[in-house]
Parts: structure tokens; C-alpha cells; sequence
């Protein structure tokens, strides 16, 4: 433990004395801090503890708030010995921490280095199961290769790291593979790395409990398997399950299950979703077959073994035939409402970032009032909560509550909170009234509203993606202005993580009032009003530009920063091309080139990525808006059809176009450094800030 504190806080790593201490009674995680011969003494029943003791030292007399993976504290230098006498017990005993598409945005493509440092920030906040998927792709590979299965063909099976995660969910398999061997040892040398430390650490990896999807070509071998074709899943290639009643289900996993432990050690914690985002329908055979087939591969392997399952993966039909107590499940869709959990151990789901979009949003209030609490008072089987945050580098505020009410095993005062933050995070208690404030505009519902800038342009549209919505706004950014202009135009200082959430809140400004832009613009195009068509699409355009301009002036909202850290697994020219092309497909198509259903699904308004991606739609849009303008009414560019309420993906003549673009931009788009973090994020909002202080009231 005591390089866990000398890589976080190095100037004061000296200062501490750790001591290890009983486990209560109830098997709960206890921790205390106190002085003794002018020292810190931070005292734990277990490392993860420790790793608590020290984060609650660091927040109470370091004034240290982490709200993600991305932090460095190694500047601290004074350590005030403990005033007094600090005792805590963690009342949840399961705080876990499952999210699959924060793999896919972002930890699929981390080196160890960067790893190391979101298990540290796990620790520090008591997360103490994770699910890991690193390293699927060599389980999967050797899994298969042992069955005889071509070497080559195994690698292709696996999908890159923008969509193993979905495989890992049987959703998919095989999509767009760096289909390289090498790679795949690079990956388990990364996923080894991260077990380790995390089990040092103790917190328990949380592997896949089977493989949900298997070659259809394994039948040639064993004539006898029983395979199932499952329904496509959202135009992408239809994937092949074993039927959980035929014994080769049991005999293939137990394969898979020895490779994994074999690989990457041994775990008691797994997980497995049945039906992970999909209609349920046409499931129900299998869901009566899984739950005894699971519960007893699990128990002839580990008899220890517990299988967590999100609920909204299954159906009644699974709930009725489940077999033992293996299952923890996730109640990620409020079934503690209905009668499906009756007797059955479950986590409550604490969800936000979803799909790491740039939107502010997320209910605080909701967090303050403790969903462990609320789900305690009326089901006595609740075991813990599952932090199922896809991103932890947007909207810090809601972070740092979500991880406080981990913590917690009753509401707390949500004005405290927030004043508590504010002063932490800001370094004075000049801005805690802006914060709350913030909370009451922004922060205060878990849907997050589309972007306008992001959304793929057409004169018709109600989601830039997938369970957003672009029509019902939740802002109020005319107050939001104000309270930007009060917070810059104050003099009181402004440390790098107010410059940091004041280019947040002037970005969502701009995407706010970039809505009823194009609605005017698009009105008028409708109307054949020529001047102010013109005028109404070169603001569209100009508010795209000045927020590009404000994105660069962090290395963190940048494209160029996030492609570099995506290629850093790549050996060779192919391999980090095919990094970068997964990453690239990650943000723009996620789905086949020519017939993608879930375009745009990961919007994010990043520097570089709005001037070259986003803004370059809008002008292919208005352009074509112009050609138009003598005839507006054969302008056809909505789709008849419309997959998940959005246009399809190639349903119109414009929306033909768009694809073309979009394939070149991922087959060639080179990211460019120019301009990053050149000018003060402060000052340029200001600017900004100035700039659309008459314009901004005519929306």
C-alpha cells in the first residue's frame, strides 16, 4: 500500500503510518484515521480500506476532490495531521462498478499506465468488484484454438476494441478485428497487469461467466452441438448461441472458463447477459433453459462463484427457472418496483454519462436522496449499488455525488454536498451559490438532450442518437448564460478546474442556442426568405467554429488527444490503422458503412472533431439547402422509413452524400495538434461570452 500512496502523493508518502485492523463481525470494509507520534495513521481491515482512509484523509485535509481516472495529486505537499479521531464503516457490501461501454469509449484502447490510475481512483472511492473485459480477445482466441479451430480465423472472431465489449454481450462478434495475434498478446499482457493490481488492491475483476457467441462453423466439428441463430441486432452480422439444454453448452464453457482462469487468474466474481439491448421476444425457450445451465456450470467450476446479471437482460421466463443462489442482479430497469426481485439478491443501478456524451445533465437530487436507501427501506435483499457510469470525465459534479452515495447508507443534504464540492474543487467558497445553481438548471434529470451540432443534419429531426432527444430542452441556457457571465466576470481566483468546468458550461451554451438556429434557419428556408436563410445558416456555422476554437484550448476535449491514446496499442502501420478506425467508427457510423442504425450513437462535441466532422455535415446541408431554394417542397430528405424514431441511414439523396463523407473522413482523416491548448479556456469564454451577448436573446 504504501506504493499505492507514493505514485499518487509522493511528497507526503512519509508522512503515514498504515496499520491493518479486525474485520467487523458482518464481514463489512472499516477503516480509521487518526495521529500518533506525528503521524498519519490510517488503519483498514483490508488494502481497500487503506485505499479509502487515505482518499477520506486527502478529501477532509487536502481539500482533494477526484471525480475520475484522470487526476494528478502528486503536487500535494502539506499533510495536516488528523484533528481527530475518524471511525467509518461501509454499509454496502457490494460496490461494484459494470459498465460495458466505458470499455468500448475508452478502456478498450488504455495501455497499463493509464489503467493503473482508474484502479487507484476505484480504490480511493471503495469500488470493490469491477467488471474486466480486457483480455476477452485472447480467451476467446485460445478458447478456440485449443478446440482446433484456425489461428487466423480466431483472431478475425474477436472485434476490435471499439465493439468487443458488445461481443462480450452477445450482441455481436467479429466486427471490424485488428486480426492480429500480436495485438491480442498485447492485450493480455495489459489485462494481466490490471487484475493483479486490481486483486492487490481488493477489488475483485468481474470476468464473463461464459462465451455468449460462438462461430457457426464449431458445428463442423462437433455435429452434435445444438446452435441457434439469435434475431440481428441492429443491422449488424447475426451471431450464433449454444442452446443452454444441450450439453455442449457445459462442455464449451467449462473450456472457456479454464482458459479464462488459466490467462487471468482466478476470480469469484462473474457476469452474463442473456439478451443484453435487445426485444426479448422469441427468447423465451432459452431463458427457461439458462438459469439452471449457468448455476451449474458456475457451480461444478467455483463453487464460490457469483453471476451478476443486469434484469433488464432477462425476462420472467428466467427469473422462474433459475436454479441455486448464484445470481446478484443489477436492477438497471426499477423492477425493485415489481414482484421479479422477491427473494432474490440485487444491486440498485447508479447509470449517467451515458455513452460519454458532452451534454450537462444527470439528477443530483435523485443521488442525494440515496438509491440504496430508498430500495433498502422496501426490499431487505438489497446487497449494494453498481456504478454503471460509461464516462467519468464529463460532468464531474454528478460523478462526485454518484461515488459519495456509494458510500452512504442514508439521503443526504444535497445544498452541503454541493457547497462541500465547490470549496474542494474550487479552492474558495466564492462560488458555492454558482454551483447550486448550476444543479438547479442543469442538473436535474437523468435524460441527457441531443446536440444539434452533432446530429446528422436533414430539415426534420428528434434525436441527434439513439434515447436522446433534440426537441425537448431542458436548459434554460439563457439562465445558464447569466450564470456563466457571473462566474467569469467575477475576480475572485480561478484554478485549472474551474477553467475546466467554465469551458464546459460555455460549450453547452453554444449547443444549446445552435437548436433554435437551425430550427430558424430551416424555417426560412422553408419560406424562401433568402436573407435571412443566409444570415440564420452562417451563424449555425460560425457558432460550430467559435466552439471548436473553445474545445481546443484543453488537451482533454480534443480529438487529436484521444486518437493518440487510441493508437498507443498498435505494433505495427496496420494495426494502429485499425485502431484508428475503430475509434473513428466508435464516434461516427458504429454499425455496417452502408446501413447503420445507430449513426452518431456516441456523439461527442470534441475540438477538431466539430470543425472537421460535425461542421462539415452542416455546411454539405445548407449547401444543399441553397440548391434547393427555388423549389424547397422536392428537397427530400427524410426518410419514410425511420428506424428507432431517427432518419435511415441512407433513406434520402442527402443522406447518400453524408455517407460518402463520412466513409472518406474514417478511411482518411489525419488529426491535426494545431491550435491545442494555444489559448486560456478562461479568457476565450469570456470572449465568447461577449461575443453572443446580443444574439443569445434573440432565441
Amino acid at each position: 500500500m504504501i506504493d499505492f500512496i507514493r505514485r499518487n502523493t509522493p511528497k507526503i508518502a512519509g508522512n503515514f503510518t498504515l496499520k491493518y485492523t479486525e474485520t467487523p463481525p458482518d464481514g463489512s470494509d472499516y477503516y480509521e484515521i487518526y495521529s500518533e507520534d506525528g503521524k498519519i495513521v490510517l488503519a483498514g481491515n483490508s488494502n481497500l480500506s487503506l485505499a479509502m482512509a487515505y482518499y477520506r484523509y486527502l478529501n477532509e485535509y487536502c481539500s482533494v476532490v477526484i471525480t475520475s481516472g484522470e487526476y494528478d495529486i502528486s503536487s500535494i505537499y502539506r499533510s495536516p495531521l488528523p484533528e481527530k479521531k475518524i471511525t467509518y464503516t461501509a454499509p454496502q457490501k457490494i460496490r461494484a462498478r459494470i459498465s460495458y461501454e466505458m470499455f468500448s469509449l475508452s478502456g478498450n484502447f488504455w495501455g497499463f499506465d493509464r489503467w493503473e490510475k482508474e484502479i487507484d481512483f476505484m480504490a480511493m472511492h471503495g469500488i470493490n468488484a469491477a467488471l474486466q473485459t480486457v483480455g476477452f480477445e485472447a480467451v476467446t482466441f485460445y478458447t478456440l484454438t485449443d478446440l482446433g479451430m484456425d489461428k487466423n480465423f480466431c483472431a478475425e472472431f474477436a472485434s476490435g476494441p471499439a465493439f468487443i465489449s458488445r461481443q462480450v454481450t452477445g450482441n455481436i462478434a467479429g466486427i471490424h478485428s485488428i486480426n492480429s495475434i500480436d495485438y491480442i498478446e498485447k492485450k493480455l499482457s495489459v489485462a494481466k497487469m490490471i487484475n493483479d493490481r486490481e486483486r492487490q488492491l481488493g477489488i475483485e475483476p468481474i470476468f464473463p461467466a461464459a462465451m455468449p457467441s460462438v462461430p457457426f462453423s464449431l458445428r463442423k466439428k462437433y455435429t452434435k452441438m445444438d446452435i441457434f441463430k439469435a434475431p440481428q441486432w441492429y443491422n449488424l452480422p447475426p451471431i450464433f448461441y449454444i442452446e443452454p439444454d444441450n450439453g455442449f453448452f457445459s462442455v464449451f464453457n467449462r473450456k472457456f472458463l479454464e482458459t479464462q482462469r488459466e490467462l487471468l487468474g482466478e476470480t469469484h466474481s462473474y457476469i452474463f447477459e442473456p439478451a443484453y439491448d435487445v426485444d426479448k421476444k422469441g427468447y423465451n425457450a432459452y431463458f427457461k433453459n439458462l438459469g439452471p445451465a449457468l448455476s451449474q456450470l458456475l457451480d461444478d467450476f467455483d463453487s464460490e462463484a457469483v453471476c451478476y446479471t443486469h434484469a433488464s437482460s432477462v425476462n420472467e421466463n428466467f427469473f422462474e427457472n433459475m436454479a441455486g443462489k448464484k445470481f446478484i442482479f443489477i436492477d438497471d430497469c426499477n423492477a425493485v418496483s415489481g414482484n421479479l426481485l422477491d427473494g432474490k439478491k440485487f444491486i440498485v443501478d447508479i447509470g449517467g454519462n451515458k455513452y460519454g456524451r458532452t451534454g450537462l445533465y444527470g439528477n443530483i437530487d435523485k443521488l442525494c436522496k440515496n438509491p440504496y436507501a430508498q430500495a433498502k427501506a422496501v426490499r431487505p435483499d438489497v446487497c449494494g449499488s453498481c456504478i454503471s457510469i460509461d464516462s467519468f470525465d464529463e460532468n464531474p459534479m454528478f460523478c462526485a455525488c454518484a461515488l459519495e452515495s456509494i458510500k452512504r447508507s442514508q439521503p443526504f443534504d444535497c445544498e452541503e454536498f454541493l457547497r462541500d464540492f465547490a470549496e474542494k474543487r474550487y479552492s474558495t467558497d466564492k462560488f458555492d451559490s454558482a454551483v447550486i445553481k448550476l444543479k438547479e438548471i442543469c442538473y436535474n434529470t437523468d435524460e441527457c438532450a441531443g446536440s444539434i451540432i452533432c446530429a446528422r443534419p436533414a430539415t426534420e429531426l428528434k434525436h441527434t442518437a439513439p434515447y436522446d432527444n433534440l426537441t425537448d430542452r431542458n436548459i434554460d441556457f439563457h439562465a445558464l448564460y447569466e450564470l456563466a457571465r457571473e462566474i467569469t466576470d467575477s475576480d475572485e481566483a480561478k484554478n485549472d478546474e474551474m477553467r475546466a468546468d467554465i469551458q464546459s458550461i460555455v460549450r453547452q451554451i453554444l449547443s444549446e442556442l445552435a437548436y433554435p438556429v437551425y430550427l430558424k434557419a430551416t424555417e426560412s428556408f422553408k419560406q424562401q426568405n433568402v436573407g435571412l436563410f443566409e444570415q440564420l445558416s452562417n451563424l449555425f456555422l460560425e457558432i460550430c467554429k467559435d466552439m471548436d476554437r473553445l474545445l481546443k484550448t484543453r488537451k482533454e476535449t480534443n480529438l487529436f488527444t484521444h486518437i493518440e491514446e487510441a493508437r498507443q496499442l498498435g505494433s505495427d502501420k496496420d494495426e494502429i490503422q485499425s485502431l484508428e478506425i475503430n475509434y473513428l467508427m466508435l464516434l461516427t457510423i458504429w454499425g455496417p458503412i452502408d446501413h447503420s442504425m445507430l449513426y452518431d450513437t456516441v456523439w461527442r462535441e470534441w475540438g477538431g472533431f466539430v470543425e472537421d466532422f460535425y461542421a462539415q455535415r452542416w455546411y454539405m446541408y445548407y449547401h444543399s439547402l441553397a440548391a434547393y431554394f427555388d423549389k424547397p417542397k422536392k428537397l427530400k430528405d427524410v426518410s419514410k422509413r425511420q428506424p428507432l424514431d431517427r432518419n435511415e441511414y441512407q433513406g434520402s439523396y442527402q443522406a447518400k452524400r453524408l455517407t460518402l463523407f463520412e466513409n472518406n473522413f474514417i478511411e482518411n482523416y489525419i488529426p491535426k495538434s494545431d491550435g491545442i491548448a494555444e489559448e486560456d479556456a478562461l479568457t476565450v469564454a469570456k470572449e465568447l461570452l461577449h461575443k453572443y451577448s446580443e444574439v443569445i436573446y434573440q432565441f
